[in-house]
């Protein structure tokens, strides 16, 4: 709990850093709440407290369901994922609030991996070697952010040799003895038979953000990480094997989301113990219904930018 708390006053202070107008309006919040306080209770009494209380939880309820809400668009009858209220953003490319480009520049992945080290804070982080694993791949990381380059969540894969990977299922390797021997970098990844979904990360839960806001980042990082893979994975005739590993509730649902089921648990290294997530023999077909419904929902809330690699005949049009 500690670890959380220290992890979300980290947050805030990066965003203060960033709009340092931020300190003002959170000092004149903050005295004004006080003084609402005093006078509600000067009038009504406990009352009074109780009803500045409810108020002050409905009203980051109803901010976030109508901001930017300019025009009431009805949903598709079909579709299921739409807020609730039915209050949707405008369609205008300049009004969506997220922003997803792939590959990501070279500043972005060093932000990711420093976020990645706040809230894991262990030694599965390691800097250098994260950062080598990025300049192997760059193609590989997908990470969500907004106009102003603050960084919601990210998720990256690797590619693997499946003879390595099974080594790893059996419990002969562990994941650093599959990292070593096992992993494709750039251009050979783009044939890779395994994609392992290493992290998942969504970093509006430090943020206490409401549960509709952190489902749709959540739906946006599975649009652009399965368009990404659609971009740049060869797909053989048996298909290609997606895997990750539930660390956590959140993140197997997230996984889910891939339509990936569990199959069993890791036998050695820091997960050992936690489920292993599969879909075998997956094949275009299946990643492009999963891109269609995840893009129907979200599209209009994030622009999503996939350029061509150089090194692979382009098979789809970019995303976006």
């Amino acid at each position: 709990m500690w670890e959380q708390l220290q992890q979300r006053i980290q947050l805030r202070l990066d965003q203060m850093r960033k709009h340092p107008e931020l300190i003002l309006l959170y000092s004149l919040a903050f005295v004004g709440y006080i003084l609402t306080m005093k006078e509600a209770n000067k009038q009504l009494g406990v009352i009074g407290i109780l009803a500045v209380v409810a108020g002050t939880a409905l009203i980051p309820y109803l901010v976030a369901r109508l901001r930017g809400a300019r025009s009431i668009e009805l949903p598709d009858e079909k579709d299921d994922g739409a807020a609730p209220l039915g209050f949707l953003r405008s369609s205008a490319e300049d009004d969506r609030p997220y922003l997803v480009r792939v590959p990501p520049s070279t500043a972005v992945a060093y932000d990711v991996i420093r976020k990645a080290q706040d809230v894991f804070q262990s030694d599965a982080i390691d800097p250098e070697e994260d950062m080598k694993a990025f300049f192997s791949d760059p193609y590989s990381l997908i990470c969500l952010q907004d106009s102003d380059d603050n960084i919601y969540g990210f998720t990256d894969y690797y590619a693997f040799e499946k003879k390595h990977f099974k080594l790893f299922l059996q419990g002969d390797y562990g994941f650093d003895d599959l990292l070593a021997n096992g992993l494709l970098v750039h251009p050979k990844a783009r044939k890779a038979k395994v994609v392992y979904l290493a992290t998942i990360l969504n970093l509006s839960y430090l943020l206490d953000s409401m549960r509709s806001e952190r489902r749709r980042q959540n739906g946006i990082l599975v649009w652009a990480t399965v368009s990404a893979i659609l971009e740049y994975q060869e797909f053989p005739p048996e298909g290609i094997d997606l895997y990750g590993i539930g660390w956590y509730k959140g993140g197997a649902a997230i996984l889910k989301m891939f339509g990936l089921d569990p199959v069993g648990r890791v036998m050695r290294g820091l997960a050992e113990g936690k489920w292993i997530y599969t879909r075998r023999g997956v094949h275009r077909q299946d990643l492009e219904g999963i891109r269609a419904r995840y893009q129907k929902r979200y599209e209009r809330w994030c622009e999503l930018e996939i350029r061509r690699c150089a090194h692979v005949e382009p098979s789809v049009a970019p995303a976006g």
